[in-house]
């Protein structure tokens, strides 16, 4: 008496979850980055929300002050283009395109960060 190892029930099943994986995927990246605003503060107060979602071209944001920030809004993303801060870390810190993300000058007290949206993710490591 032979067994099958993969019985016809199995295959529906494996082929059901992989079908549940791929829409849920596709769900998450379907997510538009551009939902998202940018809220912009400094010295603790909200200086304005930039809507992404509403930007068609590149756009700098001067925030003056002892330490001159500049900001690069863009469609779905924001970043520090130029800080005259000395440790550059602000500008390092790359784009932010999710919600839930934010970025910090210390030495201007300027921070970005999203909301709204989709965040993809409750934590991050590495």
């Amino acid at each position: 008496m032979e067994r099958r190892l993969i019985r016809p029930a199995d295959l529906v099943l494996v082929l059901a979850a992989a079908a549940l994986a791929a829409g849920l995927l596709l769900r998450q990246n379907s997510q538009s980055p551009g939902s998202c605003v940018a809220v912009i503060e400094k010295n603790g107060a909200e200086v304005m929300r930039v809507d992404l979602g509403r930007i068609t071209e590149p756009e700098e944001i001067d925030l003056g002050g002892a330490y001159r920030v500049v900001l690069l809004a863009e469609p779905g993303q924001i970043s520090f283009l130029s800080s005259d801060c000395p440790d550059q870390t602000c500008v390092r810190s790359g784009r932010l395109t999710k919600a839930g993300q934010a970025a910090v000058c210390l030495p201007a007290r300027v921070s970005v960060r999203l909301e709204g949206g989709s965040p993809g993710a409750d934590a991050m490591t590495g």
